[in-house]
């Protein structure tokens, strides 16, 4: 459908009705006054040649100041009447193509009840939940890689429209939504996508495992083999990579660092501690960090 095509009428036998009966007192109404205001003027002349006393010029002009009140209250009516029908002729608000029908011919229909959903696939908006921590790093107009779920081996171009400017309720997220050109028409409404937006330039940076990184309160830590003894480190962690289960460590640990990426329980400092494997498993504790995650989120 095209932006004001007619999608649906209601029945408006009786607003016409209502319309034409409204329109005949607006008439009714103008004759009526045309006929007070030549009293007025006639009495107006009368009164100057003292014909008539003041208290019958004033009932004539008090006559026909009530009567133009009445034919303004019969056009108010009136166009209240031709709003109603309007109103009951249903157009198209976007060009687009009718997705849905949820109503049928001769259906009654309560007051706020859905018609038909019009969709215009020429470019569609994804909403994005983003982290706090990753909000001040994100600006309108920045260009997004969009991934949609069930198209492999292809991915989008977008930007960021906009940014929500609250946090969603219970949760610690904030809603980004990405415009997404659909030239193709290879998109439909409702599909799920990821985002992936890069805030800072690609560089190699020390990244463990999301399981390998405790926190107690603010501060965020991880145990290490040192000496044939675990000992807790303090760090300080950087961007994450959900996907991929990867956070940056920018400070705390050194690449030659043994670290525990699995969680056990009861662990102290100063507990005797080995690794135990393969010898080439072994020999890969002593190499450097592993290849970092994408600085993207």
């Amino acid at each position: 459908v095209s932006a004001g095509r007619v999608v649906a009428e209601f029945d408006t036998a009786q607003l016409r009705a209502l319309l034409a009966e409204r329109t005949a007192s607006y008439e009714f109404a103008k004759a009526q006054l045309a006929n007070t205001e030549r009293t007025r003027q006639v009495n107006a002349q009368l009164v100057k040649q003292n014909f008539i006393s003041q208290n019958a010029f004033d009932t004539a002009d008090s006559a026909n100041q009530a009567q133009l009140a009445a034919v303004q209250a019969s056009r108010a009516q009136v166009e209240q009447t031709q709003l109603q029908l309007n109103d009951s002729i249903v157009r198209a608000p976007i060009s687009g193509i009718v997705a849905k029908r949820h109503v049928q011919p001769g259906e009654k229909l309560a007051f706020d009840a859905p018609l038909m959903a019009i969709v215009d696939l020429s470019e569609l908006e994804v909403q994005v939940q983003v982290p706090v921590s990753d909000v001040p790093q994100i600006r309108k107009g920045m260009p997004a890689a969009v991934d949609i779920e069930g198209i492999r081996g292809r991915s989008f171009a977008g930007r960021v429209e906009r940014i929500n400017p609250s946090t969603e309720t219970g949760t610690r997220t904030v809603n980004v939504y990405v415009s997404l050109p659909n030239e193709e028409a290879l998109l439909k409404a409702g599909m799920f996508a990821r985002v992936v937006l890069t805030t800072a330039p690609e560089i190699e940076s020390p990244a463990l495992p999301l399981s390998a990184v405790r926190s107690d309160g603010q501060q965020s830590y991880v145990w290490v083999i040192a000496d044939g003894k675990l000992a807790r480190r303090n760090v300080a962690t950087g961007r994450r990579d959900e996907r991929s289960q990867w956070i940056e460590v920018t400070s705390g640990l050194t690449a030659s660092d043994v670290v525990l990426a699995t969680k056990f329980d009861n662990l102290k400092d100063g507990l005797a501690a080995k690794v135990v494997g393969l010898p080439g498993e072994a020999k890969l504790a002593d190499r450097r960090a592993p290849d970092p995650a994408p600085a993207s989120n």
